[in-house]
């Protein structure tokens, strides 16, 4: 990212600073090299931060330089005070300040009078100068300061799963604006409550956090975040509507120097080739030259205590190596884990994109393997455990495949796919295996009920679990719910139980109610799609009738928990 660059004469009394900057430089690839007349154009970095008095060679050599054939394309003053500079030499510094096409000073404080941080320091500085070695000025002059004790303020779009737990990591070394077009979301996290349920009252109140519907606070962030939803349309195409609003709103309150981050989901190529041009058309600034784009996959896993926004290694890459090691620094200052730069913005949604659809492939597998032994009478789950022994075995287990990650992304790589003329066969042939669960599923219901000759008059079937996954109340994209509205539509008694989820929302969508686990009716038949934690395994028996079926999707109830006169069947 840094080819065709000229070359770099870093004009330095000897200083730590100055030292760290200059291989810091170095390992992002820029040439730091001596005065040579044959170079032609240059950049030239003087320092004179924490000096006391100039070198005479410095400036004898800027003498030399003004007089060569060299080309000053860009020049860098570095100081934190200018007083006390001879006026001989303050006039030869006019003198080559002249002679470049373009002069960016850089004025470094430290108001709280602390002993500078050479690396902190360093670092706030390489930052700068890479700004402007890689986007450069066309001419001209900018003096800039660099505050020591101050940090960004950071926006963040969307505060969904994602969104939130990224704002208030962010929050506890930034100020963070938290933006969402809900204001029923926003007035429930000022008043304290997550409608995620990821946060306490406690934590947010914490967190410090300005939530708002106003988008014209983000005009005040250095970073925007961006983590708003990426669904798939009824066809199973890519949904960019919630991205592409996202991008309008941002472009109408974007200001110059701000890097706006992507953490959606997306195929390779979609930051660049429809965010982007919405930021400028709306904003009427040039990325790369007013305003800066960037890409970090989120890796949010709700529900998830272990990992975390600040314990899961972070991808980060932007559209040129300053915005990637702006964002590289900017994350790894939050987060506990490492940052990975990717080597760009396409190869960052590609991973993110490809991690999902490894697991969607894999989960696929195994669902195409309890289809197999099923027919041939074999229990998968012991076939896993044995097969398991195997140091180099990989740890997957058949069952629903829904939410918003899993059952969505591999969508976007296949789309982005044909688009480039492949067809991508196997990506869509595990698909078609995932999705056919829902129906593998509700045809093993009426197979049972015939095969144990359960009565249709009075048979009641209990659904344990409706989210997508366990102990999170996330209803989108959910397996356990279309088996549910295909047995509702077969005109079967359906009862529902899952602590974890917003009642209204099941009654409005189904006409059922979410039934409390005490209260529920014995049933012939309990479908086990979502174990949840707060279920009781050793009550099931409770809410089984005498003949009854055990459809334990997951194999999550162990046998000693089932009664000599059920029948336990699982993938």
């Amino acid at each position: 990212m840094t080819t065709n660059l000229e070359p770099l004469i870093m004009i330095r009394e000897t200083s730590q600073l100055s030292q760290y900057v200059s291989q810091k430089l170095a390992k992002t690839g820029f040439e730091i090299t001596e005065f040579d007349d044959q170079h032609g154009v240059v950049s030239i970095i003087l320092f004179l931060f924490g000096r006391q008095s100039a070198k005479q060679s410095n400036f004898e050599l800027l003498e030399k330089i003004q007089s060569s054939s060299l080309k000053i394309n860009q020049l860098f003053l570095i100081h934190d005070k200018m007083e006390g500079i001879p006026p001989a030499e303050v006039l030869g510094l006019q003198s080559v300040m002249r002679g470049s096409n373009s002069t960016i000073e850089f004025v470094i404080r430290n108001h709280s009078n602390l002993k500078t941080d050479t690396e902190l320091t360093g670092d706030k500085l390489v930052n700068q100068l890479l700004r402007y070695l890689v986007h450069p000025l066309s001419h001209g002059k900018v003096r800039k300061e660099i505050l020591l004790n101050e940090t960004e303020m950071i926006g963040v779009v969307g505060l969904g799963y994602v969104g939130l737990p990224v704002a208030v990591g962010f929050s506890e070394k930034h100020r963070v604006i938290g933006f969402d077009v809900d204001d029923k979301k926003i007035v429930k996290l000022k008043s304290g409550k997550d409608p995620s349920k990821q946060f306490s009252a406690e934590a947010l109140a914490q967190a410090q956090i300005e939530f708002t519907t106003d988008a014209k606070n983000l005009r005040n962030c250095a970073c925007i975040v961006v983590a708003v939803p990426t669904p798939i349309s009824a066809s199973n195409e890519p949904d960019f509507s919630y991205l592409e609003a996202a991008s309008q709103l941002i472009g109408e309150n974007l200001a110059p120097e701000t890097v706006v981050v992507y953490e959606s989901t997306v195929y390779p190529g979609a930051t660049e080739e429809i965010c982007c041009p919405i930021l400028e058309n709306t904003s009427k600034l040039k990325v790369g030259k007013d305003f800066f784009i960037g890409y970090s996959p989120e890796r949010i896993n709700p529900g998830d205590k272990e990992h975390t926004f600040k314990t899961i290694p972070k991808v980060v890459a932007g559209q040129s190596v300053y915005v990637t090691e702006w964002l590289y620094h900017l994350y790894q200052g939050v987060i506990e884990a490492n940052v990975y730069k990717a080597s760009s913005i396409k190869v960052a949604e590609a991973a993110k994109v490809v991690e999902n659809t490894q697991r969607d492939i894999n989960i696929a597998f195994m669902n195409e393997l309890s289809h197999i032994f099923n027919q041939l009478n074999v229990p998968t789950k012991d076939v896993l455990e044995a097969a398991g022994t195997k140091w180099n075995f990989l740890s997957f287990t058949p069952g629903l495949v829904g939410g918003h990650c899993i059952g969505v992304d591999p969508y976007y790589l296949i789309h982005k796919s044909k688009l480039a003329g492949y067809e991508p066969n196997f990506l869509t042939a595990a698909r078609e295996v995932n999705e056919s669960m829902v129906d593998h599923i509700t045809n093993t219901v009426m197979q049972q009920i015939i095969k144990n000759q359960l009565p249709f008059n009075n048979l009641k079937i209990t659904i344990l679990g409706a989210t997508f996954k366990e102990n999170i109340g996330d209803m989108r994209n959910s397996k356990a719910l279309s088996i549910l509205e295909k047995l509702l539509h077969l005109g079967l008694s359906v009862q529902l139980c899952d602590p974890h989820i917003d009642s209204s929302m099941v009654k409005d969508m189904y006409g059922i109610s979410n039934t409390p686990f005490p209260e529920l009716e014995k049933a012939d038949i309990v479908i086990i799609t979502v174990p949840h934690n707060v279920f009781d395994w050793g009550q099931l028996n409770n809410i089984l009738k005498e003949k009854s079926i055990v459809l334990d999707i997951k194999s999550a109830v162990p046998s000693s928990y089932i009664p000599d006169n059920t029948v336990h069947w699982h993938l």
